[in-house]
């Protein structure tokens, strides 16, 4: 599959490999390269404590207590992970155990086996077959929190006190998900009881 290269000096003729010629395989390792996001994975046994500020997508396995926030990438909790505190992202997948307010662009995913205490801004949320959430959901995409907190320049963080008062549930609610389903139903019956 390599050819050494016939050029090379003695020294490095034996490390010194070149790829056979195909210009669609180099061209689609290039995009593939390039495609490709970067990931910071916090470990199963490390622990956080203090606000992390991220870049690209972020992997948590272990516990983390303060905010994460990873507005333009994706935010995935482990089925060992903890977090407790907020989280900032564009798209969430929790799989794990998360105390604190999620606020979320695009989609957030409650997989089976996870455990969620808190507010969930998310103008798409899925909750599957087997997950427990307990807490408010406001999926309105004009939301003045998930605006404020994606819009602003400066990076402010929205304080939780503000999540809590803003998502207009005075009543908190246990939910067990029997399927996997979207939580259209579930927002739309908050909305009809506050």
């Amino acid at each position: 599959m390599f050819t050494k290269a016939k050029n090379a000096s003695p020294e490095n003729k034996a490390a010194t490999l070149i790829a056979p010629e195909d210009s669609s395989s180099s061209a689609q390792s290039s995009t593939a390269h390039h495609a490709r996001s970067s990931l910071s994975v916090i470990g199963s046994n490390t622990q956080v404590e203090g606000d992390i500020n991220s870049d690209e997508d972020i992997t948590v396995e272990g516990r983390v207590s303060g905010t994460i926030t990873c507005k333009q990438h994706t935010v995935t909790l482990g089925t060992k992970g903890y977090i407790k505190g907020d989280v900032f992202a564009q798209t969430l997948h929790v799989s794990g155990e998360v105390t604190g307010n999620l606020v979320v662009l695009h989609r957030a995913t409650i997989h089976k086996g996870a455990h969620v205490s808190g507010t969930i801004v998310a103008p798409c949320l899925v909750l599957e077959d087997g997950s427990v959430f307990h807490g408010s959901i406001d999926m309105n995409p004009d939301n003045e929190i998930l605006k404020s907190a994606f819009n602003d320049a400066a990076g402010s963080s929205i304080t939780p006190s503000r999540l809590s008062s803003a998502s207009g549930a005075s009543t908190q609610k246990t939910t067990k998900a029997q399927g996997t389903t979207t939580a259209n139903h579930a927002a739309k019956q908050n909305e009809t009881e506050a």
